[in-house]
């Protein structure tokens, strides 16, 4: 490993940060204060009470000299008594860097990020769904191309074959794709999610305007039911030019009629709360955007819903799954409630070979041991640590390789060139079960599974 350079880059900021104090500060000290990181990544430490002055003034030499990028000058270090900080605290969402420093054990460093963008992402991992509520499954990928739109339609399907009433939900703002699979332009609801986006911010949604954005689709007709809530809705196709608009306003932050404001993250759970209450449905089904945007933090941290992480067998899948798991592994982890439990990796355009498919599940848990399948304490619904009979803490359990009922446990979902340019609107067949029995079986079973033998919908 190498030696820090004299003028740290990002990566090495923080650790630099914390080994520069580690001389003048004591560690029980930098352990109860916070290391604030502004938007542009300058690092400032906020300390409950100020410092007295002669430390103050070494910390802040140390501090200006080793990182001269990283710091703030004055406001390098801070209290909570000085203007502006009691605000930063309020809206901050801080988590725990462990730093090594040396070969000093870890500090606890209690990280607060201020971000322009992607403050969503720091949100802790929403309560799960649980049975009466529908089943809630997020469809994510971080590269577009591996047919996730076209396996929620499978789903949305077979669920609706089976005599469930399911609600399909285009969280895609920017490249919407599953409205147009399930519905034709003319049967196209007026409005949209990105409607209701903007509205929100504007004049609020009614339980009108919430019924304007959902519409049948033909694929539901029989024993069940397929409602689909498309990003774009009618008046979007008619007026083309205004989606770019719309989009731009999508992501703003909102403000409540009780004066509080709301994310794109909290604009979406009250969204597709409101939405799934208009009927009795079985499942909710949400279409998420590839890649790590907003929307993408809101459908898999914000919902409470499963999230089936599909990927195909390149490396290009296993570096960008390490990017999402290596931030995932800084949110708690409750014995009651274990966030780590709602994901599921599906193995996208799989081969047949089942040594190919082994490979990619091998190289899946790679990731998933390297940072969530580690010891690290389990925490009660309080958030300590639970203990056992001798008062030694309890350990989040470690999955084995060959563990069927783990995260990274792949469910391949075959390469089937039927499906490659697939529309089922020229295509009825493609929503047929003699079409897709046999390329989405393990995907099918897995998700009736999840359902649960309590459920409404049963094989």
């Amino acid at each position: 490993m190498s030696e820090t350079p004299l003028q740290p880059y990002f990566d090495d900021s923080l650790p630099a940060f914390v080994a520069a104090l580690m001389p003048l500060l004591d560690r029980t000290k930098i352990e109860a204060s916070m290391v604030l990181r502004d938007a542009s990544g300058r690092l400032a430490l906020i300390t409950p009470q100020p410092l007295p002055p002669d430390q103050r003034t070494a910390a802040l030499t140390v501090l200006t000299q080793q990182l001269p990028a990283y710091s703030r000058g004055e406001r390098t270090l801070l209290d909570h008594a000085q203007p502006g900080v009691a605000t930063i605290l309020r809206q901050s969402r801080p988590y725990i860097e462990r730093i090594q420093v040396g070969n000093e054990p870890p500090v606890n460093v209690h990280l607060v990020e201020q971000r322009i963008v992607g403050q969503d992402w720091l949100t802790q991992p929403a309560p799960g769904w649980q049975p009466p509520a529908p089943m809630r499954l997020v469809f994510a990928s971080l590269k577009g191309g591996v047919g996730r739109s076209t396996a929620l339609a499978v789903v949305a399907a077979e669920l609706a074959r089976l005599g469930g009433k399911v609600l399909v939900i285009d969280l895609d703002l920017e490249a919407p794709g599953i409205g147009s699979m399930l519905l034709a332009p003319d049967e196209l609801p007026q409005l949209g999610l990105l409607d209701a986006y903007v509205e929100s911010g504007l004049g609020g949604v009614s339980r009108e305007f919430l019924l304007d954005m959902t519409a049948p689709s033909r694929f539901g007709r029989g024993k069940g039911l397929i409602d689909v809530a498309p990003a774009a809705g009618a008046r979007t196709q008619t007026h083309p030019g205004h989606f770019l608009a719309k989009i731009a306003r999508a992501y703003l932050e909102h403000t409540d009629p009780n004066g509080a404001v709301l994310s794109f993250l909290e604009q979406s759970q009250r969204l597709i709360n409101e939405l799934s209450g208009l009927k009795a449905y079985d499942a909710i089904l949400i279409d998420a955007r590839s890649g790590l945007n907003e929307t993408t933090a809101a459908a898999i941290l914000g919902l409470g819903a499963d999230v089936l992480l599909f990927g195909e067998g390149t490396p290009q899948t296993i570096v960008s799954y390490r990017y999402l798991l290596a931030h995932l592994a800084r949110f708690p982890r409750r014995s009651n409630d274990d966030w780590l439990y709602r994901l599921r990796m599906v193995h996208a355009k799989a081969p047949e070979d089942a040594d190919r498919q082994e490979a990619f599940r091998d190289a899946v848990f790679g990731v998933f041991r390297e940072f969530l399948y580690q010891d690290q304490p389990l925490l009660a619904e309080t958030g300590e640590p639970l203990r056992d009979e001798q008062d030694h803490p309890l350990l989040v359990e470690e999955f084995s390789l060959d563990a069927r009922e783990a995260p990274h446990y792949a469910w391949p979902v075959l390469r089937d060139a039927n499906y490659y340019y697939g529309d089922p609107l020229s295509d009825p067949a493609l929503l047929e079960p003699s079409r897709y029995e046999r390329s989405y079986a393990t995907l099918l079973t897995g998700v009736m599974e999840r359902l649960g033998a309590d459920s409404g919908i049963q094989p």
